[in-house]
């Protein structure tokens, strides 16, 4: 019997009506069969306009149950299409189909396995070859039998995390997805199981992964909103006569369900964690006869901010297969598949780039003081770009040859415009494209509005972040910065670029070039710096491709002119093309109200006059959208003005004739707010900063309704102007009404700003800063409008400033700046209030001398002062306690000081007092300390982490720059005569007589050794740039090098010819001088009469000569003026020197003239960063000169002959050394220096005359010899005090003066006080002792000579009887007693344990005690003879904290010379208390790697009358470790003190003997003065672990040889050495510091 077909129509369907519940997603019929000879058949043609898979109309080929096995073929789950072959792949892609679909089939052309795209053609594309690529399979078969199905969209997405979590590959191994970024691509209701398996994600902790590794999604026609063709389907199953059942999820599809709105309300708050794409159907499905919109648009995308949608040219079913490669549909899914892939960080596999962890996103964001690349800017750029424009550039033949050259050479291109014309938008659409094609791009926004923007050290830094986030090989690389402690905030560019990018970037041999984008170079603080900066991009392994996007200047043409001539440069000149300002008017004006005939007239007018600039565009539409009639279209059309000045002025009279005063008013003051802020502000910010005055309750349309168009707010809520020529037009327009004076509205923003923080303590919230929106720019920005305002001209300023100095407010805002790390503040404000100041003066020259108001300036400039200094010296401190400003800090201050009267003052409360002989007033100097007494320092040298000096006897002590304490030795093992490090200081050569060594800086590690030549002195050593290769030149005119790490090691010598004879006939003698630059490849020579030359190390030519223009006359046989020291500009390839008549001089070896300028020098020395050089004098005067200026910014004169000066690379410090003695001075002037910006145009004016009168400064400091021995009275406060030339002084307590008594040729080594303050012992380096008796009482006492003693070279110790009867002499070899009462020798006894500790026996006065590593010996005080020995047992003291030797106290080199292993156990300090009998020990033992280990031993000497015996019948008493939380933190132990001391007469009576209570006082790492409670007396000995922390150390204050000298009476105060005077500090006890 024939079939009897009975076709059904349907009014409506969806994609689910039109497969089939066996067929794949794209099966166009939908055929239910009666098992009966008559059968139903529902039929459904949808898709492909009802044509079947072999293109023809009506039914397929091939037989219905074939293809329906197909089908099923597919598999269910998770499963892997395309894995890559090798490594772990980049990225997870997960397809996802839809209702009715499959795994493959709902993907497949014409359900052809041959167009299963996802695995056929996308792993081929470009960048998506190292993605992995599956697809999930569910099933959503709606039309198949059986009872009601219950399974939910949840269910579907349970089933899609499960199987993400849990599924294995093809050799069961787990697909570990959650490890690499993931990106889902969704068809129909695909996209909304997707949604809910994120929302489920993200509330479950065992999917945390799955949600945090989910990068975007791509939605192919997903019904996010429903559709009503779903009740349609569930109704037709319901009723079929073939078992079908309603599906709950089918259900679920109705518009608007609750299950949908409860999906959509849940992932729209997480949804901008994503990358959105929404592609959405635009042809009707073929259903039967029929043709229907399955899905309308609405539905079709989300309609959040970021997300991207499309159109696609197909139907409902084709949306998600594709014909060919060439398939436009295709290609867009394609392209957004590819851009998200730079996203994840991945670029090919070949390049092996591992995931960038926290940690090391970290790091490279402290390296560079950068969070993030510039996204914003990005987005911000990229969300005015209009789909289909600027595609036109990549036609353009300048860009396709600087994209695609296959060459290694690096590129530049210019792309300019004019203004307006969209180049940004254009730059953004170049990084994007480079982006998808995974190239290495990194970008740049310069913005004009925001300061920090412009400037090129953060443009440098954003780059190299970018690198190192993008690169494994240039992160190693930049890690190493952080290593050696680089400060790269606040370098100047030069230094950056040497650095970073020179040093380290230039030396990867990347197999993909480098892309950058700089985009508004015009607006750069200095575009021409930028040019010149980057020009040596010709020297890079890797090729770099830089685009510069601006406006064309003359100065800029100059100078890519010159840089042509070493990298080539192409231009590409740009406007708005026709194509897109057509594009953009046509959308614009799609839904402009009126006519067709206006509309057409709009659009030809404006294209007719837009002449390629979009923002005249985007203003002009703007004016005539607002319109309300034709009529008033026709006008403003007439009206039209033909360039952007116009346009402004016409938007000027607008805000002019606005009908509100008030409106006129709030406009003018948010212009002058957005033209003269020193960054964009926000809408809070704006908000906060325009009340009380105008408290808006919106702030965004109150700005276009006063401000029209000519202020913007970005999609951040930045506040900015529309466009630099708006600012320029009303700054230079006289006579608007809104027309903005810079300076006047400077000085109203620094008003404002001031009287905001004038309110910080009023407002209480100075613990929340994020609560004060404008809090942070006030408190930081301030300092910039000072210097740009017009507030010399007039008293107010002055006065404010004058009473915000003198209020309890400036205080807090020091504290505000410290909680946001952002001190520099303080810098900044120092120089601009000096450059007020200087300009104030100037102004009142014209005026009388009563209205000067002198006092007010004199405050100011001692705060200028106090600014820099509270920086440098306790900067540290205060962003760990921003509140110590407040109390500890003032104190720490001189008494001379703006903040330390301040505090007076204002009577604040202050936790301590300082006394003694503290500073009166600041110095420039920070440190002076020992640079060995044995051996002569010779030469120094600054790195970043570290400042080097070489020693006599060949070796390198290198010392923390930040600390000031040793870290590292490098010994040679025989005198070096010259040493260098390689430019990126990770090595260091040293050539010694016979042998050269390279070693590894951070570990000190010794890579190599090598025989030296015979007969010939090296003059100097360097690395090659690849510091592969070493370099010498010596005194026998020749040029050597050393392939060090290679296997055969031998010094050869090159073809140079400065051994020939010389240019004028004459014999070249042994160079009197030699230096090669940082990278070793020019050799600078100087002969006795002759000129500096200097040679090309590659070409072994003479680069040029020198000639002094004063000796160009000379005849062929006079002789030329002796050149002295030389050395290199690193930066700019400069040589610096000095003639022997003391001018300096600067030459540029390829150019024939040099520079010179008369002075007094014999030393000279460039910072690394090239921006200042630094010379000595033999009177011991330093200069600090600006290179570039050649001119003296900073002289300091200091008596003592000078032997060998450095500059730190940031500029800020000066080290030299004197005599065995190395001095760091920090000037305020460097630091004003070293923080300076350059400026905006707007300050370039001013910029020359500010550095004169803020930084050219002079300073005379006195440094006081280095105390090197100190002995405080145990009855009173008195001390006295042994310095570096043998000065002895007495310092009585409460007389202020002190007392010279002595004055020796050696300095002093001890100094040892009687317990009854009658006698003085006192012994210099020679061993010389002295004992002196106190005559007279008080104050007018005196001390005369009654023992001398000779004890020789070795004397450790010396120690007097409590009873003042005996006095105890210890040598390295001998113990000697001495009778003080006859001054006569008692007794000697061999010293057996020379690294021991003699201490009077804490319970009897008869014994004294030798405490030595391993025991304790009783002697008896009247004739050493041994009472009894105790050995210590150290079981339970195995608290050990490591230090370098440098830290611990070393045995006598005289004797114990230190080796590199160490070689002695010792102790290194005892410490007894008075009141509960406690000894405190610190031992060392050596531990290699010239380290020691510490130990904190406590013994209680009660032990001593009843010890315990070991199994030999030995003696011992316990070594208790002193409590972990202690030992960990001590640095230095100062003593015990009484808890509760109260003075009676002349002697201490305490209230705590009958508790047994007393503190122990210690320095720990940090630099705090800390204590913790000791019981014992009664009770066992017991000691607190809580520590109390009580005030800090100011930096000048702390280096080793201080911290050695420092102690504590048993009252409680701390005396503590420090420039050579000692600071008495008090009151510190009582009061416990919390933050």
């Amino acid at each position: 019997m024939r079939n009897i077909r009975k076709r059904v129509n349907f009014s409506a369907t969806t994609e689910l009506l039109s497969q089939s519940p066996h067929q794949q997603g794209d099966e166009r019929f939908l055929t239910i069969q009666n098992a009966h000879p008559t059968e139903t058949t529902i039929s459904d043609i949808s898709s492909n306009n009802g044509q079947t898979e072999d293109g023809k109309n009506g039914i397929a080929e091939r037989p219905r149950r074939q293809q329906a096995a197909t089908a099923l073929a597919d598999p269910m789950g998770l499963t892997v299409v395309y894995e890559p072959d090798e490594g772990t792949p980049a990225v997870n892609i997960i397809f996802v189909h839809g209702l009715g679909g499959t795994s493959r089939k709902t993907w497949c052309w014409n359900r052809d396995a041959d167009y299963f795209w996802p695995q056929e053609w996308l792993p081929l594309e470009t960048g998506l070859g190292q993605a992995r690529i599956l697809s999930f399979g569910y099933n959503a078969h709606y039309a198949s039998a059986g009872p009601k199905n219950i399974l939910s969209i949840t269910d579907f997405a349970r089933s899609l995390l499960f199987e993400m979590k849990h599924a294995l590959d093809k050799d069961s191994r787990e697909l570990e997805i959650g490890t690499v970024p993931t990106v889902f691509v969704a068809h129909s209701m695909g996209g909304l199981v997707v949604k809910k398996a994120y929302i489920l994600a993200q509330n479950d902790t065992q999917y945390e992964e799955v949600f945090k590794s989910t990068r975007a999604i791509l939605f192919l026609s997903t019904p996010h909103r429903g559709t009503n063709l779903a009740e349609l389907l569930n109704k037709i199953l319901s009723v079929s006569i073939f078992n079908h059942s309603a599906k709950q999820y089918v259900a679920e599809l109705k518009q608007n369900s609750p299950t949908l709105q409860d999906i959509n309300e849940q992932f729209r708050n997480i949804a901008p964690r994503l990358q959105t794409f929404s592609f959405f159907e635009t042809q009707q499905t073929a259903l039967g006869p029929r043709m229907i919109m399955v899905l309308e648009k609405d539905s079709s995308i989300l309609g959040y901010p970021h997300e991207l949608s499309k159109p696609l040219d197909a139907d409902h079913h084709n949306v998600c297969k594709f014909s060919s490669q060439q398939d436009p549909n295709y290609i867009s899914v394609r392209n957004a598949i590819r851009s998200v892939m730079p996203k994840t960080n991945m670029v090919e596999r070949s390049t092996k780039v591992p995931p960038l962890d926290e940690m090391d996103l970290r790091k490279i964001e402290l390296i560079f003081s950068v969070s993030s690349a510039p996204q914003d800017d990005l987005e911000h750029f990229r969300s005015l770009w209009m789909p289909g424009s600027c595609e036109w550039v990549l036609s353009r033949p300048e860009l396709h040859s600087w994209i695609e050259d296959n060459s290694s050479r690096s590129r530049i291109l210019f792309v300019s415009g004019l203004p307006g014309s969209g180049k940004s938008v254009l730059s953004s659409f170049i990084i994007r494209h480079l982006q998808e094609m995974d190239y290495s791009c990194q970008y740049y926004f310069f913005r004009y509005g925001d300061q920090a923007k412009r400037s090129i050290g953060l443009m440098l830094r954003s780059l190299a972040y970018q690198i190192a986030s993008q690169s494994p090989e240039a992160r190693t690389r930049m890690e190493k910065l952080a290593d050696d402690a680089v400060r790269l905030e606040k370098a100047e560019a030069r230094t950056i670029w040497q650095k970073v990018f020179s040093s380290r970037i230039f030396k990867l041999q990347l197999q993909k070039p480098l892309y950058w984008i700089i985009d508004a170079l015009d607006e750069c603080e200095a575009p021409e710096k930028v040019v010149d900066v980057v020009s040596s991009i010709y020297q890079s392994q890797t090729s770099l491709r830089i685009m510069f996007v601006g406006r064309k200047t003359q100065a800029l043409s100059t100078a890519f002119q010159r840089m042509n001539s070493l990298v080539e440069v192409n231009e590409l000149h740009v406007d708005g093309t026709k194509a897109d300002l057509e594009a953009y008017v046509a959308r614009e004006t799609q839904y402009m109200r009126g006519g067709p005939k206006i509309k057409a007239r709009v659009i030809q007018t404006i294209n007719e006059l837009a002449r390629g600039n979009f923002l005249w565009l985007r203003l002009v539409l703007g004016e005539i959208l607002q319109c309300h009639t034709e009529s008033e279209m026709e006008e403003a059309l007439m009206e039209l003005p033909a360039d952007l000045e116009p346009l402004y002025q016409r938007m000027a009279n607008a805000l002019a004739n606005t009908s509100r005063p008030g409106d006129r008013v709030l406009s003018k003051k948010i212009l002058t707010w957005v033209i003269c802020s020193q960054r964009a502000l926000l809408l809070d910010e704006l908000s906060e900063a325009l009340q009380p005055e105008h408290d808006i309750l919106d702030l965004r349309p109150t700005i276009h309704q006063v401000c029209g168009d000519f202020v913007v707010v970005d999609s951040k809520g930045h506040v900015e102007m529309v466009h630099q020529t708006a600012r320029e037009y009303l700054i230079k327009t006289p006579g608007l009404e809104h027309s903005i004076i810079p300076r006047t509205g400077h000085k109203d923003l620094l008003l404002k700003c001031i009287s905001y923080l004038s309110a910080l303590q009023r407002r209480h919230k100075i613990q929340r800063p994020t609560t004060q929106v404008f809090a942070h720019y006030a408190a930081t920005c301030w300092p910039y409008h000072l210097r740009l305002s017009a507030a010399s001209l007039d008293h107010t300023t002055l006065l404010v400033l004058s009473q915000f100095f003198q209020g309890p407010s400036v205080l807090f805002w020091i504290q505000l700046l410290a909680q946001q790390d952002h001190l520099r503040t303080l810098v900044f404000a120092s120089q601009n209030i000096m450059y007020y100041l200087g300009r104030k003066s100037k102004v009142d020259e014209e005026s009388s001398p009563l209205t000067h108001r002198l006092q007010e300036k004199e405050m100011l400039e001692l705060w200028a002062t106090d600014l820099v200094k509270i920086v440098g010296k306790f900067g540290a401190q205060l962003v760990k306690y921003p509140r110590s400003i407040h109390d500890l800090v003032p104190a720490l201050c001189p008494s001379t000081s703006a903040i330390y009267q301040h505090s007076r003052q204002r009577k604040t409360k202050q936790t301590i007092s300082v006394g003694g002989s503290p500073r009166q007033q600041w110095d420039d100097c920070l440190s002076k300390f020992s640079a060995g007494r044995d051996h002569q320092a010779q030469e120094i040298v600054c790195l970043d982490r570290y400042f080097v000096i070489l020693t006599s006897e060949g070796t390198l002590r290198l010392y923390d720059t930040v600390t000031g304490q040793p870290s590292k030795r490098i010994v040679h093992g025989e005198r070096v005569l010259t040493f260098k490090f390689s430019a990126t200081y990770e090595k260091c050569v040293t050539y010694g007589f016979r042998t050269t060594k390279v070693w590894q800086v951070h570990d000190v590690r010794h890579l190599c050794s090598i025989t030296n030549p015979n007969n010939a002195k090296a003059l100097d050593v360097a690395f090659s740039a690849d510091e592969s290769t070493v370099i010498t030149c010596s005194d026998d005119r020749r040029v050597r090098q050393c392939h060090w790490d290679s296997s055969a090691r031998a010094w050869e010598a090159l073809d140079m010819k400065i051994e020939s004879d010389g240019a004028d006939g004459r014999q070249f003698n042994s160079p009197r001088r030699v230096a090669f630059n940082a990278d070793g490849t020019r050799l600078a020579v100087a002969f006795r009469g002759f000129p500096l030359m200097v040679w090309d190390m590659y070409t072994a030519d003479l680069v040029g000569r020198c000639e002094r223009i004063s000796d160009r006359n000379k005849s062929r046989q006079d002789l030329h003026t002796d050149v002295g020291p030389i050395c290199w500009n690193p930066v700019t390839g400069h040589v610096l020197g000095l003639y022997n008549d003391g001018c300096v001089f600067k030459w540029y070896p390829s150019e024939v003239d040099s520079q010179e300028i008369p002075t007094i020098a014999t030393g000279i020395h460039c910072s690394s960063g090239g921006a200042l050089f630094l010379t000595n004098s033999t009177d011991g005067a330093l200069k600090v000169w600006d290179f570039h200026h050649f001119s003296i910014v900073y002289q300091l004169s200091c008596h003592g002959p000078v032997t060998d000066i450095a500059l730190s690379p940031d500029g800020r410090r000066i080290y030299d050394i004197r005599d065995t003695f190395c001095n760091v001075w920090e000037p305020n002037a460097l630091i004003r220096l070293a923080e300076t910006d350059e400026k905006s145009s707007d300050s370039s004016s001013t910029t020359a005359e500010s550095t004169q009168l803020s930084l050219s400064s002079e300073a005379s400091n006195e440094v006081k010899e280095p105390l090197t021995a100190l002995s405080i009275g145990a009855r009173t406060s008195s001390f006295c005090t042994g310095d570096e030339v043998g000065v002895l002084r007495l310092h009585m307590a409460n007389v202020e003066a002190s007392q010279q008594i002595a004055q020796g040729f050696l300095p002093v080594d001890h100094v040892v006080w009687s317990q009854d303050e009658r006698y003085l012992v006192t012994a210099d380096l020679g061993g010389r002792l002295n004992v002196r008796l106190m005559d007279g009482p008080g104050s007018s006492s005196s001390y005369r000579i009654v023992l001398e003693v000779k004890s020789g070279i070795g004397l450790q110790q010396a120690l007097v009887r409590p009873t003042s009867e005996h006095l105890l002499i210890s040598t390295v070899t001998l113990v000697e007693l001495w009778s003080l009462q006859s001054n006569s020798l008692i007794t000697t006894i061999p010293n057996t344990s020379p690294c021991s500790q003699w201490i009077n026996h804490p319970q009897d006065s008869s014994s004294v005690l030798r405490v030595s590593f391993s025991e304790i010996h009783v002697f008896q005080w009247a004739d050493l003879a041994q009472k009894a020995t105790f050995s210590l047992d150290r079981g339970s003291g195995r608290m050990r904290v490591e230090r370098s030797e440098s830290e611990a106290s070393k045995v006598p080199s005289v004797y114990f010379p230190m080796t590199p292993d160490g070689n002695r156990n010792a102790v290194d300090q005892a410490i007894v208390s008075d009141t509960c009998g406690c000894l405190v020990i610190q031992t060392s033992s050596p531990s290699g790697q010239r380290h020691r280990t510490l130990q904190y031993l406590v013994i209680d000497p009660r032990e001593m009358s009843m010890p315990h015996t070991d199994t030999e019948g030995i003696a011992m008493i316990t070594a208790h470790a002193l409590p972990t939380a202690v030992a960990t933190r001590v640095q230095r132990i100062l003593g015990f003190v009484m808890k509760n001391p109260r003075r009676r007469n002349h002697g201490l009576v305490e209230d705590s003997k009958s508790t047994g209570e007393e503190i122990l006082t210690f320095i720990d790492h940090d630099d705090w003065v800390c204590s913790c409670l000791v019981e014992g007396y009664h009770r066992p000995l017991t000691i607190d672990k809580k520590i109390k922390r009580h005030f800090f150390l100011p930096q000048d204050w702390v280096n080793l040889d201080n911290l050695r000298l420092a102690t504590v009476s048993r009252e409680g105060q701390l005396f503590y050495p420090r420039n050579g005077e000692v600071a008495v500090i008090s009151n510190w006890l009582q009061n416990e510091w919390s933050e």
